[in-house]
């Protein structure tokens, strides 16, 4: 169960920022397209506060 709220918190980070992507797996996402420096600084972020929100599970 963890794991899929974790892929779809990825998902939703990526559609956020309008990444269009391929696949999405744990440890895993592939992109179609290159992004910037900015927009793989706000995924980062957001996946941060997104995975310290599952107090570690």
């Amino acid at each position: 169960m963890v794991s899929s709220r974790c892929k779809l918190a990825v998902k939703a980070a990526l559609k956020k920022l309008d990444i269009h992507f391929v696949m999405v797996e744990l440890g895993e996402v592939e992109i179609m397209e290159n992004i910037s420096v900015k927009q793989r600084e706000i995924l980062k972020d957001d996946l941060r506060i997104v995975g310290a929100g599952t107090n570690g599970r």
